[in-house]
């Protein structure tokens, strides 16, 4: 039972991160697939500068390989609760997604779920005020659906005329520039040529770039989080050591085997055996545990909570793509050692001779 409890909880532990940080790489990978490959921002001196919606469609349309420029309008404001995203450009959200919604008019707004639940918008026909350049009162009339919470939770969908009231922009200007390519592989290439058409100087991010940094986020949070594992896993082949093969009353047990005509291989296949009955379904328990507790909501909320020490997000739905991959590399990762420990150490200590063996034991 100690045995069990040990290995079910060293894989669930690992399992999890593992899944985690797998499920969070493959479905910011996918929404990441549907964003422009370029996205052009006008600077100064003081950062940030808006830019002339018009004048950077037609500057960008200029360059040979870029199709679709397209103004949007967006922006970091404040909210109730704290900083909310306000969009204003369909765009910018999951095609399929926009599909089923109907954009709000003036004055009305579209919260993500992140809202509703911490009662900033309770429910729709509430009201929210945001405070930026000014502050806007708008009706609540809907919400995204849950399943949208990863890329929506903080996001509030208003009409273009009140987001550029609240982050000050001129009814010619937007925020930046989404552009698509003809050729996605030129991304980089095309930089230079797409900087030099502005006549302002611009800051250019591409897809790749942005894909590679979340990558590598996502694959960071999960090696902290499996690092706290490695003491566990020590401490399970001791435990493996001290109480399975090791016991005090082991070897006289063997002894006796011995005596009666067992090899050292048979032996070592009894303890292979006991260790496979005891291991997979402890492995099979730990993985149970962790599949839903990354997949389902609302427990991948609280596992968001616990990796990342982030946001709560109830309703996160996270692609399951590659869990069975990850589900060997657990297996091989914590269930290899403990079969391997049990080996090397049953190898040890059995293959003496019966009558030493037998002196091992404490009431002889």
């Amino acid at each position: 039972m100690l045995l069990f409890a040990c290995l079910a909880s060293l894989v669930f532990l690992c399992a999890t991160s593992l899944l985690f940080s797998r499920a969070m790489d493959t479905t910011l990978s996918r929404l990441m697939d549907a964003a422009p490959d370029l996205v052009v921002r006008r600077i100064d001196a003081g950062g940030w500068a808006a830019l002339p919606a018009d004048e950077a469609v037609l500057a960008a349309a200029d360059v040979p390989g870029v199709i679709d420029p397209t103004p949007r309008i967006w922006g970091v404001v404040s909210g109730p609760a704290g900083p909310l995203t306000v969009v204003a450009t369909p765009q910018m959200m999951p095609a399929g997604l926009m599909r089923n919604m109907t954009p709000p008019s003036v004055g009305q707004a579209v919260v993500g779920q992140g809202m509703a639940r911490s009662g900033s918008a309770p429910a729709a026909d509430s009201r929210l005020t945001l405070y930026g350049n000014l502050s806007v009162t708008v009706d609540v009339v809907a919400s995204f659906p849950a399943d949208s919470d990863l890329a929506t939770h903080d996001v509030v969908w208003m009409a273009p005329v009140d987001a550029r009231r609240l982050l000050g922009l001129a009814p010619h200007q937007a925020s930046d520039l989404a552009i698509r390519l003809f050729h996605r592989e030129e991304e980089q290439a095309i930089q230079p040529d797409l900087a030099a058409a502005f006549p302002w100087p611009v800051h250019i991010t591409d897809r790749s770039t942005s894909t590679l940094g979340r990558h590598q986020r996502a694959i960071r949070t999960g090696g902290i989080t499996l690092t706290a594992a490695i003491p566990a896993l020590l401490a399970l082949l001791l435990i493996i050591v001290d109480t399975g093969a090791g016991s005090t009353g082991r070897p006289m047990q063997w002894g006796l085997l011995k005596s009666m005509g067992w090899s050292t291989k048979d032996i070592l296949r009894l303890q292979i055996a006991q260790a496979v009955i005891v291991g997979l379904p402890a492995a099979m328990a730990g993985f149970a545990c962790a599949y839903p507790m990354v997949f389902y909501p609302p427990f991948a909320g609280v596992t968001a909570y616990w990796i990342t020490g982030g946001t709560h997000l109830t309703a996160l739905v996270l692609d399951p793509a590659g869990a069975f991959q990850v589900m060997l590399e657990v297996a091989a990762m914590v269930v290899l050692p403990y079969l391997a420990t049990v080996f090397i150490t049953t190898l040890h200590r059995a293959g003496g001779d019966p009558w030493t063996m037998l002196q091992a034991n404490p009431w002889h």
